[in-house]
């Protein structure tokens, strides 16, 4: 049972980590949204309809440079209900939406789309795929509009939104199998994308793990760059972060493929990483560096690293692991 208890916590704790991953990124321009007050009058999908079946990881635009999945499924029978629950609302904790409670408690998969540049702003779309089945927005807060594809209903915010631009201002339902909360910014992006298919770019994490993530990176703006040459000189070596945190017997394994622009790319990656691996002189975390490897096949940097659970709960705790 300790041991058990052990593993899920060590699970959440690194997969948050995975939540956390990224590089500094400039991102796609956020997309234009004449009328921001009034998403829907601006953005009300037109054109002719595409006759297909729309999968929830459809709904995710190319702009957002930075796509989450997390197994809520998965997590409930390998951690346990509460858990889950502590990591899946992790994920999901800058998302301020009346609606989302409800929906991520009949979820079994979570994606979250969001656009680096603008974490402070919080353009994102979350779709919640699961057993949606009488979920239906407050008629009091939500009207009807107009969709482009059958079996799919959409609302709108009623008289737009007035405050924060991450607040939602649509929500799109897949039939029974899936929600989609979608911000202000993003409203004409996903439009385009249930009108005429999904974007061949967009973020797609592996389906694998409890948590996974796919980052395009993206070169740092031009005053950061001139002001950190080195680390814009790393970071724009790097085409694509992909992640996996799963668990194992022994605690989670985080397993991470860097993609580098070329060999060279991929090289300043890999040593900036032994660097850090290699000069860890604080001795609680020196045990943990040593689980992490680290390797370079041509332009792709592999990392693998454990993480033990006792390691784990003594770092969580603030206690020197033993």
């Amino acid at each position: 049972m300790r041991a058990a208890a052990e593993v899920r916590a060590a699970a959440v704790a690194a997969a948050s980590a995975l939540m956390a991953l990224g590089l500094p990124a400039c991102g796609d321009a956020a997309p234009q949204v004449a009328g921001v007050s009034h998403p829907a009058r601006a953005a009300s999908p037109i054109g002719p309809r595409v006759v297909r079946r729309v999968e929830p990881a459809d709904l995710l635009p190319a702009d957002l440079d930075l796509v989450v999945r997390v197994d809520v499924a998965r997590m409930r029978d390998g951690l346990g209900q509460a858990a889950s629950d502590e990591l899946a609302r992790r994920a999901l904790d800058e998302v301020p939406d009346e609606a989302l409670e409800s929906a991520l408690q009949r979820a079994d998969v979570v994606w979250l789309g969001l656009r680096l540049a603008d974490l402070e702003e919080g353009d994102r779309v979350v779709v919640l795929e699961g057993r949606m089945a009488g979920l239906t927005p407050d008629p009091g807060r939500w009207e009807p509009a107009r969709a482009a594809q059958d079996g799919v209903a959409v609302f709108d915010r009623r008289g737009g939104v007035a405050g924060s631009r991450a607040d939602t201002a649509r929500i799109i339902a897949l039939g029974d199998r899936a929600v989609a909360l979608v911000s202000a910014v993003e409203v004409s992006s996903v439009a385009r994308v249930l009108r005429d298919g999904p974007d061949a770019r967009r973020g797609d994490p592996a389906a694998e793990g409890l948590v996974s993530l796919d980052l395009r990176a993206r070169r740092l703006p031009p005053y950061l760059a001139r002001r950190f040459p080195s680390i814009g000189a790393l970071v724009a070596g790097v085409a694509r972060v992909r992640a996996v945190a799963s668990l194992h017997d022994e605690g989670v394994r985080l397993d991470v493929e860097l993609v580098g622009v070329d060999a060279a790319g991929a090289g300043r990656a890999r040593r900036f990483l032994e660097v850090l691996r290699d000069n860890v002189e604080d001795v609680r975390y020196a045990d943990l560096m040593k689980e992490l490897s680290i390797e370079q096949v041509e332009s792709t940097v592999r990392l693998r690293w454990l993480f033990p659970a006792p390691l784990v709960l003594a770092l969580l705790s603030g206690r020197s692991p033993g």
